[in-house]
């Protein structure tokens, strides 16, 4: 495809899509005419979500596109009883991960005898009814991708219990020795439900749940479900308010990358940095306590606002002591020969593979693509004026390391403008979320922010003041897509640790 039929089918779509959200198009039309559009979309838009919501004649499909270049996001809406011509994921390899977990909760098939791998049912339940089709056909084993390990290799089983702390997730490292050849991932053991859950909830109980489906990343799964409630109801947040929220975003986006330099350095055997980081990450958390009430700011966004506002004083006389403090912990890791040598090449993520499994984030900025929505799909025009995003080439864990410290700059700077230029702020209780005056008849809405690990999108339906329908997809859900493969190029077991480190994700944010 030419650069000038890339451009014609951005404006068609533009113009023949229909939504009642800003930034969202919607475009229904059926599956074959869905597969041949994806195939045109793939080169030009980043595949972001896939999933099925029930409909009024049925089931349907929903596929969601983003625009990295002007902002805004396509969903196509296609029958669910209509089959692509070849599978999805032939074309747009992102969407793997998806066709695996539409088959576990709807039974349906990727077509073309494609394999689906296990995502959330454990294999004592291979067999069971879909999930979300209780009484429907049971769930074929033969339709599983195999899991083989061949000649003289083995499988090294670790997990799903591997030490105090970590959550529970099964690695399976194939290997003849000290390289790995392989990696089977299982993560089954933490899915909680929370969408259906959700489901019949109020939107305050909803947002309780939204929330806690990864607890390192409260406020960025927060924020997108609050901004798809909001969209859908029609609701306008005070300036004050959406300024507190990114505050808050951000107090979470500093003490996340803090947390993977403290990983980085239990990993790499460095213990004295390690340390220094843990002593660093516990004074970001109390800070967060004085600053919002709580170490990890739960409780502190709702629905058409925030809950209290931020301790103003105790957050900015804590500012330049902790930039201080980060910059030289920072500069005396990459002085120590031993840790940078270990983070160098170890996991290594090409740009290619960045864009063709659509990963978000840090992960994606590292391999050189700079997509962030903080840029690109600013929900309020005030809140991130000049910022720019941390982007590396290299893709491998110091490429990681490395964006992750020019974030937590970035982040800082934003921090201490907004405390100090005289930004509005929420600096006092806030006033109580929308009443009654907001709930209406059935509403839909999307929204999305740039969590500490990237893109979270929560699609919403809402009616009665109740949710109707909820499909949360964190940015683990993305990036878990790339793992694997990261650990597949050339590593050894050591490297492991390591590499899991510099992703640093969450299984909860993927098992939700």
């Amino acid at each position: 495809m030419n650069e000038g039929e890339s451009e014609l089918t951005l404006a068609q779509l533009a113009r023949n899509g229909a939504s009642s959200q800003p930034m969202v198009s919607d475009l229904r039309m059926s599956a074959a005419g869905a597969g041949d559009l994806v195939a045109k979309l793939a080169p030009i838009a980043r595949f972001a979500d896939m999933f099925v919501r029930p409909a009024e004649q049925g089931l349907e499909r929903v596929l969601v596109f983003a625009d990295d270049q002007s902002g805004g996001y396509l969903r196509l809406i296609c029958p669910l009883d209509e089959s692509f011509p070849v599978p999805l994921s032939q074309v747009l390899p992102a969407a793997y991960q998806e066709e695996c977990e539409l088959y576990e909760l709807w039974g349906v098939e990727p077509g073309g005898g494609k394999p689906v791998n296990r995502v959330i049912l454990p294999p004592s339940a291979e067999t069971a009814e879909p999930l979300r089709l209780p009484g429907g056909d049971r769930l074929s084993s033969e339709v599983r991708a195999p899991h083989v390990v061949q000649g003289e290799a083995i499988e090294f089983p670790w997990g799903p219990i591997r030490g105090a702390g970590q959550e529970s997730l099964y690695l399976g490292l194939v290997t003849t020795g000290e390289e790995l050849l392989d990696a089977y991932l299982a993560m089954f053991h933490k899915h909680r439900g929370l969408e259906h859950r959700m489901v019949g909830q109020t939107l305050a109980r909803a947002l309780f749940l939204a929330e806690r489906c990864e607890g390192l990343g409260a406020v960025g799964n927060a924020l997108a479900f609050a901004r798809a409630a909001e969209a859908a109801l029609g609701i306008a947040v005070e300036p004050a308010a959406e300024v507190t929220r990114c505050l808050a975003l951000e107090l979470e986006r500093i003490y996340h990358h803090i947390g993977s330099l403290a990983a980085l350095g239990a990993a790499t055997g460095l213990s004295v940095g390690q340390a220094e980081a843990e002593i660093l990450l516990e004074d970001c958390l109390r800070l967060n306590a004085r600053v919002f009430g709580h170490r990890y700011i739960f409780n502190l966004l709702e629905v058409g606002g925030v809950r209290r506002g931020a301790d103003l004083a105790a957050l900015d006389s804590a500012l330049d002591r902790l930039e201080a403090r980060f910059e030289s912990l920072v500069a005396d890791l990459l002085a120590t020969n031993s840790y940078v040598d270990r983070l160098e090449g170890a996991g290594t993520i090409a740009a290619d593979d960045a864009h063709r499994l659509g990963l978000v984030g840090p992960v994606a900025r590292a391999a050189g693509v700079a997509t962030d929505l903080r840029r690109t799909h600013q929900v309020s025009s005030t809140s991130y004026v000049g910022f720019q995003p941390a982007r590396e080439q290299a893709g491998d864990c110091l490429a990681r390391t490395l964006v992750g410290a020019a974030e937590v700059r970035e982040s800082l700077r934003l921090v201490r403008h907004w405390v100090r230029s005289g930004t509005p702020l929420q600096d006092d209780w806030a006033a109580p979320g929308p009443g009654q005056d907001h709930v209406r008849g059935p509403a839909e809405g999307l929204g999305w922010a740039e969590t500490c690990r990237g893109e979270a999108l929560v699609h919403l339906e809402v009616a009665g003041g109740r949710v109707s329908f909820a499909r949360l997809r964190p940015a683990a859900t993305r990036n878990w897509r790339a793992f694997d493969d990261a650990l597949r190029a050339r590593n050894v077991f050591t490297d492991v640790p390591i590499v899991e480190a510099s992703f640093w994700l969450t299984v909860a944010g993927f098992a939700r």
